[in-house]
């Protein structure tokens, strides 16, 4: 049914979309004739909608509609609205429509648009939440599992609120000394109670219970269990049309594994302490395009002004090329202003003394070998806009971690190289967090992993407005 999947509220918010548009035709020019172009509110409209279609395709929230609050559905209303508002943007910049609307109409849109969707989707929750309280709507689950996890199992479940399904029986499986030994099978069905759900023991074995009883779907979590004797249970529920799950768990695995894959012909449980979404990757980058396309245009202008004032203090190339790690390891070349004089990297071993980090990182206060140009781009960090390049060439992110030296890397211990999950960025969570009153490496290090294991677009959104306070402020760069 429609209410069962993601169609419901995609169809409502391309209802909204169309709403908002024509809600905001109506406030910016009066009435529909006033518009601009004959055509424009029909091509408009359809521009606007297959910004959202694009949007939609490739940004999926880790949590379902009915698992988000009300405060998380906001934020997912906001970034859609955000990532519609760079898809127009772009399509304006690349063709010959800049003009079809003003500025101000697409403002006043966006207003109505996250308002209303906002709106529509607190009504689709209501909707969906009102039909799966109808107990004929759920699933009937049957829980198996070991005496040594079955509470824990429990707990998780009700933690992770499977509003779709309902936990109608669970059958604890006791100890067995050897494979071929008979388990004990405690049966239980699940009956409500005036202080919510409560296992109550049942007479009946398991087999009674899955072919008298209703029961759509069985989740096994047996890690205690023998192989053969897994293979006949799940063969014996498919036999009766009931859908099986096996939790990571029950091979012995943990449940740090995130998902299951293709790997060439083999299926594949893809193991890693995080687990990134291909859809949402994609959206980083093309942030990333759009950021950069921007950024070399200001460096441009900013050009005019500083490359003249860094070849007169100190001649010589302008900008400063250096090798540097990347992702997993990955070498590339680092453009930046050059702030320095033409001799640094030779007077670095002389001032190695001084050096005021703990650890693989290198930096004094009051650098004899930076320029008096040098310090000002610093200070205001013009000198990190050639990075921009980087960005566009897709070896570094708007927001990523501090890309370390090829002498920095080598000294790297295993723990160290997992900064490098992810592309390095021009900003990150050390920079927004007092770049100049951090010392020691291994708190960058925490801050990076910090950065990797929280890593959502909402984050990086908050990270690049920070770094713009933090810019103005001139605050943390020395």
């Amino acid at each position: 049914m429609l209410l069962r999947n993601r169609n419901l509220y995609i169809l409502a918010d391309i209802a909204m979309v169309i709403v908002s548009f024509f809600l905001t035709a109506l406030a910016r020019y009066a009435s529909f004739r006033n518009l601009p172009l004959a055509f424009s509110n029909l091509a408009g409209c359809a521009l606007l909608v297959s910004a959202y279609i694009l949007v939609i395709l490739f940004y999926q929230p880790a949590k379902r509609i009915l698992e988000r609050g009300k405060w998380n559905e906001l934020q997912n209303v906001m970034r859609i609205n955000l990532f519609m508002a760079m898809a127009v943007s772009m399509t304006y910049y690349l063709s010959d429509y800049r003009e079809m609307f003003s500025r101000s109409f697409y403002i006043l849109f966006f207003v109505f648009n996250c308002l209303l969707m906002y709106m529509e989707r607190l009504y689709v929750i209501s909707a969906m939440t009102a039909y799966y309280q109808r107990p004929e709507n759920k699933k009937k689950v049957l829980v198996c599992a070991n005496s040594s996890n079955v509470r824990q199992m429990i707990r998780t479940l009700k933690k992770s609120g499977l509003y779709s399904r309902e936990i109608v029986g669970v059958a604890v499986f006791g100890p067995a000394s050897g494979p071929h030994d008979m388990m004990e099978i405690r049966m239980y069905e699940i009956q409500m109670g005036e202080k919510g759900p409560k296992p109550k023991h049942s007479v009946m074995t398991l087999e009674e219970y899955a072919r008298k009883y209703v029961v759509d779907e069985a989740l096994l979590g047996l890690p205690d269990y023998d192989k053969n004797r897994l293979e006949k249970l799940i063969r014996y529920f498919e036999t009766m049309g009931i859908n099986v799950y096996v939790t990571i768990n029950t091979f012995g695995l943990t449940e740090k594994e995130k998902q299951v894959e293709n790997f060439g012909d083999y299926h594949v449980l893809t193991y890693a302490p995080r687990v990134f979404d291909p859809t949402e990757l994609f959206l980083k980058r093309a942030m990333d395009i759009l950021g950069a396309v921007v950024g070399l245009m200001l460096t441009g202008l900013l050009s005019i002004v500083v490359v003249p004032l860094i070849y007169l203090e100190s001649p010589g190339p302008v900008i400063f090329k250096q090798t540097r790690i990347g992702l997993n390891g990955r070498r590339f070349t680092m453009y930046k202003f050059r702030s320095m004089y033409m001799d640094a990297e030779e007077r670095k071993e002389k001032l190695m003394a001084k050096n005021e980090m703990s650890g693989l990182m290198f930096k004094i206060k009051d650098d004899p070998r930076v320029t008096r140009v040098g310090k000002f781009i610093r200070k205001t960090s013009i000198d990190e806009f050639p990075q921009f390049f980087n960005v566009l060439k897709g070896e570094m992110s708007l927001v990523g971690t501090r890309p370390p030296t090829e002498d920095e890397f080598m000294q790297y211990e295993e723990r160290h190289k997992r900064r490098l999950s992810l592309k390095p960025g021009i900003t990150g969570l050390w920079q927004v967090s007092g770049r100049s009153d951090i010392q020691d490496f291994e708190d960058v290090v925490k801050l990076d992993c910090e950065y990797i294991d929280n890593w959502t677009l909402g984050l990086d959104i908050k990270i690049l407005a920070q770094t713009v306070l933090v810019v103005l402020g001139k605050k943390g760069a020395e």
